[in-house]
């Protein structure tokens, strides 16, 4: 028996309003659910995350919420009796798209590429973020390699005026940390 989508939707919307509460109670904001059939079971997702600052959740927390919610789970008509599911508990990802103002204070001080509505794409530092506004630094590539890449003075935007956001991953290898690392040890 394969599951509909509309089915996995509105199963999805119900399962938000039964682990709201529960994500909650451990200082959490229920992000997401999504509900998918893979062959006989179902596939509980669900994405959690902070209520608020520039941290993000750390693996004790996604435990201890994984218990709750899947304590939940078992105690649902649903799920405890029937259907076997599968549950997956995350945080958000870096894909994710900045849209509510605590995905932004989240990626402040990162790279962030965007979307303006006028459909010009930019790269830049998120440095401040208000209630309808952002102040990025935007940084431009160089026009040759080896030549440096060129940053503006912070700017602000509307955020009305960003169509999409995500943040941008920096790798920086700090070449201190393997100063002590003993090549051999590596071979082992």
């Amino acid at each position: 028996m394969t599951a509909k989508p509309a089915d996995t939707e509105q199963e999805a919307q119900r399962l938000t309003t039964v682990l709201e509460k529960e994500v909650e109670s451990h200082g959490l904001v229920l992000e997401e659910v999504s509900v998918r059939a893979s062959g006989k079971q179902m596939i509980v997702q669900v994405i959690v995350d902070k209520a608020d600052g520039t941290q993000s959740v750390i693996l004790d927390e996604l435990g201890e919420v994984t218990t709750t919610i899947s304590n939940a789970l078992d105690q649902d008509a649903k799920y405890a009796s029937v259907d076997p599911y599968e549950l997956e508990v995350s945080s958000p990802g870096l894909s994710r798209p900045l849209t509510l103002n605590r995905h932004w204070i989240r990626a402040k001080n990162r790279m962030v590429k965007f979307n303006l509505a006028d459909g010009t794409k930019l790269r830049g530092r998120l440095t401040e973020v208000a209630d309808t506004e952002v102040v990025i630094s935007v940084h431009h590539e160089p026009a040759k390699k080896g030549m440096k890449i060129k940053v503006d003075e912070p700017k602000t935007f509307a955020l009305e005026d960003i169509r999409k956001a995500v943040v941008d991953p920096e790798i920086n290898f700090d070449d201190a940390l393997f100063e002590n690392i003993d090549i051999e040890d590596l071979e082992g």
